[in-house]
């Protein structure tokens, strides 16, 4: 078998490796870490700092590692930078850069981490990017799809239960329940965010190292809010909150999943509830009046991919012992796909939203006399005074001579908090435009920190 001298960071004099094994630890990393490039440069200039700031680091040297760095980012932004397989990962691939760059001063970068350190930072900022982002366009669909309840806020709709029309509804009700539900799923991403916002680095192979490296130095200019104290853990908890954060969103994006189910349920043509556009519909090859919404079709199928990485995920952490493991290694490749696809969930049921009308003529007309049975058994309660048990038996054994109601004062009626005449669509648009302001500042912050840290300013 071919045996070759490998340039490594952990490379030994005495060391080779078989190619039949390089490309199996390697893996898909050397592809992978194209997403970690600009973290990695991040990390690389707050350790520097951080060197120079401890003593180990003259100004001279910072300065030709910041340099050098710049050079590196430039090359980059304009695809001249890779990484090859022999490289192994990003790590290698930007030290070996340094040190050729600036000689000696490269070689000292790595003091006091390890490649666990600079993984997990990487990660944690590449994390912490991923999120802001999926909040950022989770609210702005949202906000889309509150202003699509409020303009269609009293159109009457039947309210299904087990798929059978129970009683009314309005579209207002059907598109806000989902704002809501949002809402809510937002308020675990506060937590989620704020367990990833903590800066791992300094913890070495997760043991500490016998340097004073100075972890809130570096935690401070890297935007994070605080240090993630146990060495250990910080080992530990790899994998772990990027299994927390695929949870979220693939739960999220179920929302979405059963809106989806919902909107082709009420396109066909047995329902005719709503219709969507041209263009977010496909044709059949051999159907030419075929209008197909395989947009929601995919937006379905594709949550399975969420299933699948969050299941993998947890296989991959739910049995390793304490410290670092290389199955770990697994995990990078599934946590960026799922925030792309989450990203582009959030853009296409957006854009989808201004091409879906409910079609107010078939949403009234299914508003069969059935479906007020229950508001004639409570028009019984509260106007001739029989007990709800009573009335609910005699509306039920006389359901042929029910008769229809006015869809559109029925819905306004219902006067009490959430129901279709007090839906308080303001209050949903509110809770989303403050945590849009919140995390805007967030954002802020952490991006001016980014580009310091490239520029070399701080």
């Amino acid at each position: 078998m071919k045996v070759s001298p490998l340039s490594k960071l952990w490379q030994k004099s005495t060391y080779t490796l078989a190619d039949i094994i390089e490309k199996f630890t390697v893996g898909d990393d050397y592809r992978t870490d194209m997403a970690l490039v600009i973290w990695d440069i991040i990390g690389n200039s707050a350790q520097a700092k951080m060197l120079h700031k401890i003593g180990l680091l003259t100004q001279t040297e910072l300065s030709g590692i910041e340099k050098a760095l710049a050079q590196i980012t430039e090359r980059y932004l304009s695809g001249k930078f890779s990484i090859a397989l022999e490289d192994e990962d990003v790590h290698t691939r930007i030290e070996k850069e340094l040190t050729e760059m600036v000689g000696e001063a490269g070689k000292k970068i790595h003091t006091g981490r390890s490649r666990n350190d600079q993984v997990m930072l990487d990660m944690r900022l590449l994390c912490k990017d991923g999120l802001l982002t999926c909040l950022e366009s989770l609210v702005s669909f949202a906000l889309e799809l509150n202003d699509f309840a409020k303009k269609y806020e009293y159109i009457p709709m039947p309210g299904y239960t087990h798929m059978q029309r129970g009683m009314p509804s309005s579209v207002g009700m059907w598109a806000s329940s989902f704002v809501e539900e949002i809402i809510d799923n937002i308020r675990l991403f506060e937590s989620i965010y704020e367990i990833n916002d903590m800066s791992p680095l300094g913890s070495g192979a997760g043991y500490g190292v016998p340097i004073p490296v100075d972890r809130e130095y570096t935690a401070e200019i890297l935007g994070f809010s605080r240090v993630q104290s146990n060495s250990l853990y910080c080992q530990n908890s790899r994998g772990r909150i990027e299994m927390k954060i695929t949870y979220w969103l693939m739960d999220t994006a179920g929302i979405m999943k059963r809106m989806a189910s919902d909107l082709l349920l009420f396109t066909t043509q047995e329902y005719g509830l709503f219709k969507a556009g041209s263009k977010i519909t496909t044709g059949s090859s051999i159907m030419p009046q075929k209008r197909n919404l395989d947009v929601m079709e995919l937006i379905r199928g594709k949550h399975a991919r969420f299933v699948g990485i969050l299941n993998e995920l947890v296989a991959l952490t739910s049995s390793l012992p304490s410290g670092y493991n290389r199955d770990l290694q697994e995990t990078k490749k599934l946590v960026i796909n799922s925030f792309d696809l989450f990203i582009e969930f959030c853009g296409v049921m957006e854009y989808s939203l201004s091409e879906i009308e409910p079609v107010e003529e078939k949403l009234k007309a299914a508003m069969s006399p059935d479906i007020f049975a229950a508001d004639e058994a409570f028009r019984l309660v509260t106007e001739e005074g029989i007990p709800f048990r009573e009335a609910y038996i005699r509306v039920g054994d006389n359901l042929d001579a029910l008769e229809k109601l006015d869809p559109s004062k029925t819905i306004l009626n219902r006067k009490h908090t959430g129901s279709t005449g007090k839906l308080n669509l303001e209050i949903y648009r509110n809770s989303l435009e403050n945590i849009s302001d919140k995390f805007k500042e967030k954002r802020e912050d952490f991006y001016l920190r980014i580009i310091e840290l490239l520029s070399g300013k701080k």
